[in-house]
C-alpha cells in the first residue's frame, strides 16, 4: 500500500508540468488575452513596465499564469512541494488572487513553498525567528510573495519594500488584497535603497533573494557596500555567475565572514549561496 501511495504521487508529478502549460494556454484562449511576454528584452525599464501592465485590470485576475512572471518570480519545481505541503499543514493557505497555480491538492503554489523554504533555512542556520525583528527590508519583492508569508507568520513589524516602479505597481495591488489592513499599513515602498527612511541599521533584517545579485554592478556594488556599513543582519541569496559576472568574488569579499550554505538546484544543475548574518 505504501508503494503504491510513492507511485501515484510520482505520477502526478510527472503530469505537474503539462498542467502547468495547459492552464496558462487555457487562460489565453478563455480570455482572449495577450500576456506580456517574457523577458527577452534588452533593456530592464521595458520589462518593468509590463509588470506595471500586469497590475491593470485587463490583466490582473490571472497574472501568475502570465509567461513573464512564471520565468522570473514564481517558482515553479517540484522540490519546493514539501514546504508547500508543510504551509498547508500549519494552516497557511494561499489566496486564489491571480490564479495561482497549484500542484494537486496542496493548496498552496510552489513558489509559496519555495519562499518559505529560505526562512526554514534562515531560522535553522541562525537560530532566529524572522518575528524577532522590529524591521524587515526586502530588495525586490517580486509580486509580494513574501511579504504575504511573512504576514501569515505572524510579523507585525515594519515591513521595506525595495522595488522598481512598474513591479511596485504589481506588488502594491496583490499585497492590498492579501494582506489584513493593518499589515499593509506597515508595508512600505521605496525605489532605491537610499529612499530608506531611518537608513539600514544593525537591528533590521535585510532580505535579498537573488535580486541583488541580478542587478547592474553599479548598483549591487552601491547596496553591498551599504549591508556592510550597517552591518545588519542578512538572508542573501545570489547566483555565482549571472550573464557572465562572477559574482562570488563580491559577495565574498563583502560577506567572507558569514554564515554560508550551498544551494543546488536539481532542475536546471545551478548552483547558488545563502548568506546568513
Amino acid at each position: 500500500m505504501y508503494n503504491s501511495l510513492i507511485m501515484l504521487n510520482n505520477l502526478k508529478d510527472i503530469f505537474y508540468r503539462p498542467k502547468l502549460k495547459f492552464l496558462r494556454l487555457t487562460s489565453y484562449l478563455l480570455y482572449f488575452r495577450k500576456f506580456p511576454k517574457s523577458t527577452k528584452w534588452n533593456k530592464w525599464s521595458e520589462i518593468d513596465s509590463n509588470f506595471g501592465l500586469l497590475s491593470s485590470d485587463l490583466y490582473f485576475d490571472k497574472f501568475r499564469r502570465s509567461k513573464l512572471v512564471i520565468e522570473t518570480m514564481d517558482y515553479q519545481n517540484l522540490d519546493a512541494k514539501k514546504y508547500s505541503k508543510t504551509l498547508k499543514l500549519v494552516g497557511i493557505i494561499e489566496p486564489k488572487i491571480g490564479s495561482p497555480i497549484k500542484p494537486f491538492v496542496l493548496r498552496n503554489s510552489l513558489n509559496a513553498g519555495h519562499q518559505y523554504r529560505h526562512l526554514v533555512e534562515y531560522t535553522n542556520c541562525t537560530n532566529i525567528n524572522v518575528n524577532s525583528y522590529k524591521r524587515i527590508v526586502e530588495f525586490g519583492g517580486g509580486y509580494g510573495c513574501m511579504r504575504w508569508l511573512i504576514s501569515q507568520l505572524r510579523f507585525e513589524g515594519q515591513y521595506e519594500i525595495v522595488e522598481n516602479p512598474g513591479i511596485t505597481m504589481l506588488q502594491e495591488k496583490y499585497l492590498r488584497l492579501s494582506l489584513s489592513p493593518s499589515h499593509f499599513e506597515h508595508t512600505n515602498w521605496n525605489q532605491t535603497i537610499k529612499d530608506l527612511i531611518p537608513n539600514l541599521k544593525s537591528e533590521d533584517l535585510f532580505i535579498g533573494l537573488w535580486s541583488v545579485s541580478e542587478t547592474p554592478t553599479e548598483i549591487m556594488l552601491e547596496i553591498l557596500e551599504s549591508l556592510e556599513k550597517a552591518e545588519c543582519h542578512l538572508l542573501l541569496a545570489f547566483q555565482h555567475n549571472f550573464n557572465g559576472r562572477n559574482n562570488s568574488s563580491y559577495f565574498n569579499k563583502y560577506f567572507g565572514y558569514a554564515i554560508r550554505k550551498e544551494i543546488a538546484y536539481p532542475a536546471d544543475n545551478s548552483h547558488s549561496t545563502y548568506i546568513f548574518q
